[in-house]
Formats: C-alpha cells, structure tokens, sequence
C-alpha cells in the first residue's frame, strides 16, 4: 500500500528582521533524495514574513546524473492553480503531483516569484551537500539550469555570519507517496544539526546501506535551547530570534507537525550551559538537571508518539582555559552524567562527548574537529560524529525501523 512520507525538510528561521526583497527571480533547490514513489507534494512556507507570498510559477522536475541538468520537469499546484498563494502566517502542502522518481535520484525545485516580496524567513544550510539553492533572474522555472548566484549574493544580509549559509525561502518540506517501507528518522537540535556538517554525512552513510529505505529530516534551529525560548542578543539582527521558541516548546510542532517519524535523534543542550553567561542573562542560568527533565519530556513525547529516540551526550564547547573550567563546563558535565546514567530511557545511545573529546584534556573538543571556536564541528568533525551515529542506526531484516542498535 502507497504512503505518504516526509523525505526532505528543515525548519524555517524567524529571524525578526527583514533579510532582503526578491522580485522577478526564480530559486531552485536541488535535493538528495533516497525514496522512489509515483507522487510529489511540496510544503509552502510563509510562517513569518509579514505579507503573503504569491509564487507565480512551481515546478518539481529530477536531476540528471551525468549532466547536472533538470530533466522532465512537472508544474505544481495547489488546490489546482499554478499561481500559488500563502498568506502571511501560513504553511501548507502542494496538490498531489504525479511524478515518477526513483531512489537517489535528486529533486530540483524550483519557484519563480514575479511581484515584489520583503523575506523574513529563510530555511538554511551550511554544509550544502544535501541541498543546495541558487538564484536566477526572470522566470527560468522550467530551465534546466540549476548554477545561478548564490545565497550571499542574493541577500547580502548574511554577510554577518563569517560562516556562509545555503538558504531558501518559501519552501521548507518535500514529501512522496510511496510503496516502500520506509523508515523516517528526525534529527532534532541545535545548530550542531542545523549546519548539518554531521546531517549530510549522516544521510551519504544511511542512504547508501539503505537505498530506498530510509529518509532524514532536519529539525535543527542554530542558538536553540532546551528550556527557554531565543536568547536575547542586542548586537544580532533581529536580536537573536532566530535562536527559536525552547526546544520543548517546539518540538511536537517541528517534530510531529506532518510526520511521523520512526527515529528521533535527540541531541541538545549547548545552548542552556553557555548562553546565559555569554548573553548576561543570569535569570536563566540552569542546572544539568532541569535541561535533562527537558529532553526527558521530550523523549516522553516521541514515545507516545511511538516513536524510537536516540540521545547523545553535550559534547564539548570550551575555546579557552577560562570557558573550560567555568560554570557552564560545570553545567554540561552534570548533564552528561545524568544522560549517561539514564541512557535506557531511550532505545539509543551514542557518546558523542566521548567520540569527539580530547583524551589529555577532555574539557575541548580534538583538533582538527570544529570551526575554530571549539564547539561547531566543521566538515572532519561532522563526519566523525556521523560515523558514530551510523554505527548505531540499524534497520532489521523484516525493515521494522531501527528495532536493534549496534
């Protein structure tokens, strides 16, 4: 029997603050994909910007191996117009497209927007190897050509971040009918998922082992915290709402809002240890404990949803001697300690602060493993920290997702 599965997906940032305006563009998004099914719907989304977008032109077409270049593209619709309305506060799926597509073969979508539209909100990616966007002038929805200009030269507001993001508005989910058995694993967390610098390995490891079985989904938000919502940060655009409501808050709704997943992998908590401190916000100082009753509740959640969960430990974050043997270095252990002895409370388990740490000195994460700031894994990093995740991630003969953990 055909199903509909969620095989592509990251959440939408409110950033609290205008990006930029596109007119008269086209954006394309080429997407990894692992599933083959007979059907396509796309997910609008206009969930902050303070207008409704009206997207003149959608179509969904497959990536070419040898080429690089769309091929057999289809227009989409919904509620059957070509000319796709979403209100201001909105977000919504497609009509159901017929559309033949098979396991690794990429999707290539792409959206033309005619009229003036002020962006608030973007989906992001930093690693850009499991989707990449690109930007054309005029209507080139039905071109084959997916090289244009890039995110930063599309909207020069990001040119704060030292580190450059892939991003894509309007858009923010993909999902296909399928006759597979198909296993849905969500990664949920902070900007260590978010950037995907583990994410996109992770996918290349399970999609590869797996072709056909299984699809990935980022729920990741950069500054998200457990326990409370977006950090106030003066000297950051939108002051730091793109940080997002508390990852309790929101999880049911990023996680559970039109899926189901198989697999949460649950990893969380930088952000409660150092964010108070970092931003002065000592009224929000927490204990490992009341992060670990966090992510409690939210493993308490994925299982009423029947729903398996695999949970990490905080790995490390300290960029000096000072942060390493701090408050909030404290914090984190008491953390760790209560995530490893209560590690049963999930059918998974993975000890990323052990995989990454330095033996002599276990308050930093190894060399060679992050951006240069201690915490963000750069591409080394996330490979080692997909390696770890993947070895635990097994699906059983009869495909009953994740039933056993190595």
């Amino acid at each position: 029997m055909e199903s509909w599965k969620k095989i592509w997906g990251y959440i939408p940032i409110d950033f609290g603050a205008r990006i930029g305006a596109a007119e008269d563009i086209t954006q394309k998004i080429r997407i990894k994909n692992n599933v083959g099914g007979s059907a396509v719907k796309i997910k609008f989304s206009n969930l902050y910007d303070q207008y409704a977008l009206l997207l003149e032109q959608v179509n969904v077409g497959r990536v070419d191996k040898k080429s690089g270049q769309i091929t057999e593209s289809v227009k989409v619709t919904y509620q059957g117009n070509t000319q796709i309305k979403v209100p201001a506060g909105q977000a919504f799926y497609s009509d159901s497209i017929p559309f033949s597509i098979e396991a690794n073969e990429d999707l290539a979508v792409s959206v033309y927007l005619k009229g003036r539209h002020e962006i608030y909100s973007l989906c992001q990616t930093w690693s850009a190897k499991g989707w990449q966007s690109s930007f054309f002038q005029g209507n080139r929805a039905e071109d084959t050509e997916l090289s244009g200009r890039s995110t930063l030269e599309m909207f020069p507001f990001f040119a704060y971040d030292e580190h450059v993001c892939n991003g894509a508005f309007g858009i923010s989910g993909v999902q296909i009918l399928t006759k597979e058995d198909l296993a849905v694993a969500a990664c949920f967390g902070d900007s260590i998922t978010h950037m995907s610098y583990y994410f996109d390995p992770l996918q290349d490891i399970l999609y590869q082992k797996y072709p056909g079985k299984i699809a990935l989904v980022n729920c990741g938000i950069g500054g998200n915290r457990v326990l409370y919502d977006a950090s106030y940060v003066k000297d950051m655009p939108g002051c730091g709402r793109c940080f997002g409501k508390a990852g309790r808050t929101r999880f049911e709704e990023d996680v559970y809002g039109d899926m189901v997943p198989e697999l949460v992998f649950l990893m969380e908590g930088i952000n409660d240890c150092t964010h108070w401190m970092d931003f002065g916000l000592e009224g929000q100082r927490p204990t490992g404990a009341m992060i670990f009753e966090g992510l409690k509740s939210m493993i308490k959640l994925a299982h009423e949803k029947n729903s398996k969960v695999c949970i990490s430990t905080v790995m490390p974050f300290a960029n000096d001697s000072e942060k390493a043997m701090g408050r909030p270095e404290s914090i984190r252990q008491e953390l760790n300690a209560l995530i490893r002895a209560h590690k049963d409370l999930a059918e998974g388990f993975v000890d990323l602060d052990e995989v990454v740490r330095r033996p002599e000195n276990t308050h930093f994460m190894k060399g060679g493993l992050h951006l240069g700031d201690g915490l963000h894994p750069n591409e080394a990093g996330g490979k080692v920290i997909a390696d770890a995740i993947g070895a635990k991630i097994s699906l059983a003969a009869s495909l009953e997702p994740f039933k056993s953990y190595l």
